[in-house]
């Protein structure tokens, strides 16, 4: 897998007429060239408008097909055999193809408000689609996520600006639903075509229905976001409001002991399926929102989960059964876990002590040395060198300036530091006191000549009238 990003854009599908009771023809306002609400801007569209075609178009049916259109909703799923993760569409609520995108689809720039827009004529299966079908008509249009893999980009300020990118897909979101991939991960070029061999088929199958003549509609399919039609069978809810992500993750707060897991109204209650920390499931029924919620009305059951075997055959195991294992191994996990913080918190307890032992061991170290040298230097010597700017070395070896010092090697030279600097000050008082020196003697030098010029003479008071001119 290389360094390429996975991004989704927020695009526009609008209704053109029908061209038969099996494919519904759309209009996409796909990409353009603005900076969009996320920072980035792709550029180069011209380039890329063949990436537009012999695509999918998808969309995701929540509560047993109750809410049409979601987000990007899949799950990423392990291969036991190889270990290699991969996207999985067979949730209940995973985006299924609805339509596709021809290879001879027209595909053009429109330029729109001073923005350049792809716009894309594709077609959606109506037959397979008609929840969908029936909502793009009644609101004449919805919002589309095109999501995209991109290869090259580099920064303007904040934003990103997409310069090499490929199409993987269009998806007809919800009503007022932002993208969001389940288990983000970005997709490889390999997974993409994956992806496009196996629609494949069905593109093909789905382009055969054009020109020919319509199959009549199967009968008593609803549309759940019209008003329900009366339902005369047992025990039926004609008038079921499944909740969306957002308002059940809105309701968990009044839960904060289980998690939501659904939730429906109708026009007398609202029904809450929670889950325990434990895996024990419960319900738990208001009258409005707007509940308080009391404890004690919360009632535990033994949700089941079905194990499908094939047409004649379904087996239901109690949903403790499955989260008692989870349990059991979260128990461990964090027992585990439990255990290596302590070990760490160990182990950083050591390793700070050390450390500090350390730290002072280098600043006896380096003072110890300071002293050394400056009495090594004064062994032989009648007139000492100073020890006052010792207070200033040890000074700065307390405030650790040379606590760090390393080589190329990772050794510790502040030792060694110390000690130039040492040397360094006794030279410095050396050069002032052969300075001295050599001015004594120059004085001695000049008086010397004097006496040399004028001869041999007596010593004392004789000497001095005689080298006055005086006998």
């Amino acid at each position: 897998m290389g360094n390429e990003k996975h991004l989704e854009f927020i695009g526009q599908l609008k209704v053109l007429e029908t061209e038969n009771d099996k494919v519904y023809r759309v209009r996409i306002k796909a990409l353009n060239s603005a900076t969009n609400r996320n920072n980035w801007r792709y550029i180069n569209l011209e380039q890329h408008l063949q990436e537009f075609r012999d695509i999918p178009i998808l969309t995701a049916y929540v509560g047993g097909g109750a809410i049409v259109g979601d987000g990007h909703n899949y799950n990423m799923r392990r291969d036991p055999k190889t270990g290699e993760e991969y996207p999985s569409f067979t949730a209940p609520d995973a985006e299924r193809i609805v339509g596709w995108v021809p290879k001879d689809a027209e595909i053009r720039i429109e330029n729109e408000d001073g923005v350049d827009w792809v716009v894309v004529d594709a077609g959606i299966w109506a037959w397979y689609s008609r929840e969908l079908v029936d909502k793009i008509a009644r609101q004449g249009s919805m919002e589309v996520s095109i999501e995209t893999l991109v290869f090259d980009e580099y920064m303007d300020g904040d934003v990103a600006v997409e310069t090499n990118y490929s199409v993987l897909g269009i998806t007809i979101l919800g009503n007022g639903v932002s993208p969001a991939v389940a288990g983000a991960k970005i997709q490889t070029l390999a997974e993409l075509s994956e992806l496009r061999n196996n629609m494949a088929e069905a593109v093909l199958k789905a382009a055969s229905f054009i020109g020919e003549e319509a199959e009549p509609e199967p009968a008593g399919v609803e549309d759940p976001e019209i008003e329900p039609k009366n339902n005369s069978e047992k025990g039926a809810k004609s008038n079921m409001n499944y909740y969306s992500r957002k308002q059940l993750a809105e309701l968990g707060a009044k839960f904060p002991q289980y998690t939501v897991l659904a939730a429906v109204s109708d026009e007398n209650c609202i029904r809450v399926c929670l889950m325990a920390a434990d895996g024990a499931t419960s319900t738990y029924t208001m009258e409005s929102e707007n509940d308080t919620i009391v404890p004690e009305k919360i009632k535990k059951v033994n949700a089941q989960a079905q194990f499908c075997f094939g047409a004649d055959c379904n087996v239901d195991v109690d949903v403790c059964e499955m989260t008692d294992a989870l349990s059991a191994s979260l128990i461990r996990s964090n027992t585990e876990l439990d255990q290596t913080r302590k070990d760490l918190e160990a182990a950083n307890a050591t390793i700070k002590a050390m450390q500090e032992a350390e730290t002072k061991r280098r600043i006896n170290a380096a003072k110890e040395t300071a002293r050394n040298t400056l009495d090594k230097q004064n062994a032989n010597r009648e007139e000492k060198y100073s020890d006052e700017f010792l207070s200033t070395i040890n000074a700065d070896i307390e405030a650790g300036m040379y606590t760090e010092r390393m080589n190329s090697e990772n050794e510790w030279i502040g030792a060694a530091e110390v000690e130039t600097r040492v040397l360094a000050e006794c030279a410095r008082q050396q050069a002032a006191i052969d300075e001295k020196l050599a001015k004594s003697k120059e004085s001695t030098f000049v008086l010397d000549k004097f006496n040399n010029a004028k001869g041999k003479e007596p010593d004392g008071i004789g000497g001095l009238l005689s080298r006055m001119g005086k006998k």
